[in-house]
């Protein structure tokens, strides 16, 4: 649901997609340019307003390049990207043609483009920095999402692991310490026919200690290749693919 800022504007995109529709395409950017919130103040925090501005200049970027301007459909666009890198699609309401495909085309190079810029400007210990601090985190600035996030999970099931296994660790030792001297049964120890609750509680603290150890072994070790991994991988390869719709 947009603002009010936008509510009397459907007459206005209406009269632009007549002219688009009708191949006066200088009318129907005139009249979608002059839309009386295009160019306002945007609040910090208003995302629907952004979103709803950067569908408007794609669909002016669209325009234009309907009329052969390349030129001005790339700045059109360059805007749309600054209010949302995610936009792709306008808001007027004409279908799909060659235009609108070429537009997207010529949009989603410009995101390539730029993703490739953002990569290029990684480095590694910039990315080993990153994994150090948080599992994941540098696969991540080195776009390399499914590897970060494969790191992330796995570290995060095994930090959870231990602290489990640490608590119940923790309660066994505790268990073991306040052991009593009535508890040692030391007649029944030197006959040998009974099992005293000192070695018992010893034993179970022993075992629990040995679990919580091994979990934090392999939770280190993930988190040591995880800053390692760096050594075989540099900055994500970005493909360039046209979606059909």
């Amino acid at each position: 649901m947009m603002g009010s800022a936008w509510a009397d504007d459907r007459e206005i995109i209406e009269k632009a997609q007549a002219a688009y529709r009708a191949g006066d395409y200088a009318s129907a950017f005139e009249t979608l340019s002059h839309l009386p919130n295009l160019l306002g103040v945007v609040p910090l925090l208003d995302r629907p307003q952004q979103n709803r501005r950067a569908e408007i200049f794609f669909d002016l970027g669209r325009i234009h390049m309907a009329s052969g301007d390349t030129s001005r459909a790339r700045l059109a666009l360059v805007e749309a990207l600054h209010l949302n890198p995610e936009v792709n699609k306008g808001i007027m309401n004409i279908g799909t043609d060659q235009a609108l495909t070429d537009t997207r085309a010529l949009l989603l190079g410009m995101r390539h483009k730029t993703l490739r810029q953002t990569l290029g400007k990684t480095t590694f210990l910039g990315a080993a920095g990153r994994s150090l601090l948080l599992p994941g985190w540098g696969q991540l600035y080195r776009g390399h999402k499914k590897r970060g996030y494969g790191f992330m999970g796995v570290s995060a099931v095994l930090a959870a692991a231990w602290f489990v296994t640490d608590i119940s660790y923790r309660s066994a030792y505790n268990t073991y310490r306040g052991t009593r001297l009535n508890d040692l049964q030391l007649g029944q120890r030197i006959s040998g026919t009974n099992s005293d609750a000192f070695t018992q509680n010893f034993e179970r603290t022993k075992s629990r200690a040995g679990r919580a150890n091994l979990v934090l072994g392999l939770l280190a070790a993930v988190w040591l290749s995880n800053v390692l991994d760096h050594l075989v991988i540099g900055p994500a390869q970005v493909t360039l693919s046209v979606p059909i719709n």
